[in-house]
């Protein structure tokens, strides 16, 4: 398996707030995590849907400290980069990555260019890989619990409910309110645009792909090398979404982990637990390991057989259970 490096995080990280502008003048809020030494990289964070910018902190300091310089930035119409009531904000998911993706991009290129870019991105942001030409310039990537998000991708009774979702719920709610409101269970306010957006994804069997032919290619032409975490109680992805997705890195070297839980002696991961704190003894490290292979051009220190995900009968188990309980 990935191997931690034997460079231990320093406390001396530099925060600054970072404006970004995008390409048809929406101003982004965003914080760059500078380390006290010359950086060895740009990595740019991606966010979920519906997560703002300031979930990734704790792990953007943790990898500055370790001579990363870090970005974190938040969409439009989240976090630092709303402005205002979201009724009549238009906005979607296509502009999130087309606009905002590419200025945090345009951002890591500009302001350093000699330094090479790490995209990590997380479930929505790891499909930035087929969304923007700027994914193929990167030296690696990261993706965190990243899937396609067809409905029919989930075990029943998940796929009756989220079926209900995006046909029902989600455009009743975005009508009602003019945005779709995060006590719906989202976390954040979504714009409209972008719930719509989302909502019409996830009713595709092709999800994005059935809206973005363009994607597909880019998907396929992505050569560089991933590192791709998955997690066995993740109820936003289960196997055959994360399949969906993986599957379309054609001509990409990926080392996929497929991680329990219990693996790291933890009760739970889920679609968010790999940005906590206490990953800072377990994931953390082997995804830097990650990072300063592929900055330094150096092959990736990985065990596994490539493309193997371990299929367990417990993993079988869980899939079929998903949404029972």
């Amino acid at each position: 398996m990935l191997q931690a490096v034997g460079t231990l995080p320093s406390r001396e990280v530099r925060e600054r707030a970072v404006r970004l502008l995008a390409a048809d003048g929406t101003e982004l809020g965003a914080t760059a995590f500078e380390p006290e030494r010359r950086p060895l990289s740009t990595v740019v964070i991606h966010s979920a849907t519906g997560v703002p910018a300031g979930y990734y902190a704790r792990f953007a300091r943790w990898l500055a400290g370790a001579g990363h310089r870090v970005l974190t930035y938040d969409y439009r119409g989240i976090g630092a980069s709303r402005a205002g009531s979201l009724r009549g904000y238009r906005a979607s998911m296509t502009d999130w990555a087309e606009l905002d993706a590419r200025a945090a991009h345009a951002w890591a290129r500009t302001s350093s260019p000699e330094l090479p870019t790490v995209l990590v991105g997380h479930s929505f942001g790891g499909r930035l890989l087929g969304l923007i030409d700027e994914a193929r310039d990167v030296a690696g990537a990261v993706l965190v619990a990243a899937q396609f998000g067809y409905y029919g991708h989930w075990p029943l009774p998940g796929r009756m409910k989220l079926g209900l979702a995006w046909h029902l719920v989600v455009p009743s709610l975005t009508r009602s309110f003019g945005y779709l409101p995060g006590k719906a269970g989202i976390g954040e306010d979504l714009p409209a645009g972008v719930a719509e957006e989302w909502a019409r994804w996830c009713l595709h069997p092709e999800y994005l792909l059935g809206y973005h032919e363009d994607a597909r290619d880019r998907f396929a032409r992505y050569d560089r090398p991933v590192l791709w975490y998955a997690f066995s109680d993740d109820d936003y992805g289960p196997r055959r979404a994360v399949d969906a997705l993986v599957t379309r890195l054609e001509n990409a070297p990926v080392m996929r982990r497929r991680v329990r839980p219990g693996e790291l002696g933890l009760a739970s991961i889920g679609h968010f637990g790999f940005f906590r704190p206490k990953m800072a003894e377990t994931l953390w490290p082997e995804t830097l390991a990650f990072i300063d292979d592929v900055v330094a051009g150096r092959p990736t220190r990985d065990d596994r057989k490539a493309g193997a995900w371990g299929v367990t009968e417990e993993d079988v188990m869980a899939d079929l259970a998903y949404g029972r309980s």
